[in-house]
Parts: C-alpha cells; sequence; structure tokens
C-alpha cells in the first residue's frame, strides 16, 4: 500500500513538473538540438540561445548522447524528435566512417507526422564554421595525415589565439562576425554546388538563422 502511494506521489509529481514546463514555454517553435560534441557545440549554441533570448524551455540543446560519432546524435535524435516541432541533427563529417549512413538516416524521414528533423554538418568539422567568420576559404583540409579538424583549428587559432575545444565563451568572441560568417558560409555552399564537393562546408548558419526569427514567427 505504501509503496503505491509512493508511485501515484511520484506521478503527481512529474506531471506537475511537466505542466510548469509547458507553462514556461514562450508560443514559438519548441527545439531539440542534439550535437556531437559534449562541450564546444553544445556551449556555443547555449550562449546564442541566452543572446537571443530564446527560452531554455522552448530550446533544449544536448550533447549527451552516449558517443560522439554521427549515428549516435542521429539515434538520439529519432528517439525523442517527436517530443518536439523541430529537431536538429549537429554533427562533423572529419573522418567518421558512418557519417554518409547517419546522413542518409536523416534524409530517409526527414518529414513525419508534422514534425522536422534535419541534418546541420559541419565538413569537416564545427571549426570551420568559426572559421567563417573571419575569412572565406574553400581550402581543402584534408592533407591525408592526423585529424583533418586539427588543420582547422591551426587555422582558427591565427584569430582565436587561445581557441581549445570545449572552451566557454567562443560565441562571445566571435559574435560580433556572425554575419559574416552567415555571408561567408552561404558563399562557400553556392561553391560546394557547382563544384559537386562537400569540402569544406557547413551548415551552422542555417540553423543560426532559424533561430534569430524565431520570435518573429
Amino acid at each position: 500500500m505504501g509503496s503505491d502511494d509512493l508511485f501515484h506521489k511520484r506521478k503527481a509529481r512529474k506531471a506537475e513538473s511537466l505542466r510548469r514546463k509547458k507553462a514556461r514555454r514562450a508560443s514559438y517553435d519548441t527545439v531539440l538540438i542534439v550535437c556531437e560534441g559534449e562541450k564546444t557545440e553544445p556551449q556555443y549554441f547555449r550562449e546564442l540561445r541566452d543572446d537571443l533570448r530564446l527560452s531554455s524551455a522552448n530550446i533544449v540543446i544536448t550533447g549527451d548522447t552516449g558517443g560522439s560519432s554521427p549515428m549516435k546524435v542521429v539515434n538520439y535524435g529519432f528517439a525523442h524528435y517527436e517530443e518536439y516541432d523541430r529537431t536538429f541533427c549537429v554533427f562533423d563529417k572529419d573522418r567518421h566512417t558512418e557519417y554518409r549512413a547517419a546522413l542518409d538516416k536523416v534524409r530517409s524521414k526527414r518529414q513525419r507526422r508534422g514534425h522536422r528533423l534535419d541534418a546541420i554538418t559541419s565538413v569537416p568539422c564545427f571549426e570551420f564554421w568559426l572559421l567563417l567568420h573571419f575569412r572565406k576559404t574553400t581550402k581543402n583540409f584534408d592533407t591525408g595525415h592526423g585529424s583533418v579538424c586539427e588543420q582547422v583549428i591551426a587555422e582558427l587559432k591565427r584569430y582565436l589565439p587561445g581557441y581549445a575545444k570545449g572552451e566557454k565563451g567562443v560565441y562571445r568572441h566571435t559574435r560580433k562576425h556572425l554575419d559574416q560568417a552567415i555571408k561567408h558560409a552561404r558563399e562557400v555552399a553556392r561553391h560546394c554546388e557547382a563544384s559537386g564537393s562537400d569540402h569544406p562546408s557547413t551548415r551552422v548558419h542555417e540553423l543560426v538563422v532559424y533561430l534569430r526569427q524565431l520570435k518573429d514567427f
């Protein structure tokens, strides 16, 4: 009898907590942003969300996917996307062998029952998006040796000397160049379309633009 009472009390508390969370939500979309990294990308998007004064009840950001592979990110997105109006899976190509499979999985079920699931990719890595804040480049960073991402980070450090993965404040340090980064990312995307190559490229600007416009919907 006592255990039944405890169960019902816990269930009631959970329901009340959910009601309060829904009450705090603003009128715009509820969004889940699932990141491959546990620190760099989630911190960047949290800082962006706070700067835009978007509700944390509407914009949920996580890097806790149980692994750092593209497929882990996509599987987490698939497990939770029906709880949100939009879900964005943020992951890198780098040298991940399952990158294409993860991308194909998103494309195969990109729209279902009014819910949207999108892949926000960076080739070779998220740091390419950061680099575009300072200059446009279509350089091939894959030298065939070592991490492709390290090649991008080496370039980025010319503009952010103290940059390190997981560092806080990256958005704050690049914020004033955000419009330039969006412009550069779009130009690089057109170059990729013309050349038939995705290296280098990023779709992070699409997510950034969407978040910036949310309150206007």
